[in-house]
């Protein structure tokens, strides 16, 4: 009786990134007129998202941003305190600094 080794290998599979511009330059920016480019402004990333809403935090303030698949408003939470204020994205795009327990300049 032989042992045998079996070694299988798969070819990655890689797809095909096509631009919209002409330029071949991959814009992967949020929309200008948006919650997430307004939030960006700010000095928030990206934190999860479990299909209806999305969390965006800035740690070194101590802010929780969540706001539903619309985006039509944002909720911003101060993580020390819990206290926190829903904005439309008008009123979001006046802010220009959020201040919190944890830093206020």
């Amino acid at each position: 009786m032989t042992d045998e080794t079996t070694e299988t290998t798969t070819a990655d599979t890689t797809t095909a990134v096509t631009p919209s511009e002409p330029s071949g330059v991959l814009d992967l920016r949020p929309p200008k007129e948006s919650v997430r480019a307004e939030l960006c402004r700010l000095g928030l990333e990206f934190s999860s998202a479990d299909g209806t809403a999305e969390s965006w935090r800035d740690y070194q303030r101590g802010v929780l941003a969540t706001f539903d698949d619309t985006g039509t408003s944002v909720t911003l939470t101060d993580v020390k305190t819990n206290l926190g204020r829903t904005l439309t994205l008008d009123e979001l795009k006046a802010v220009t600094r959020i201040d919190t327990m944890t830093a206020a300049d």
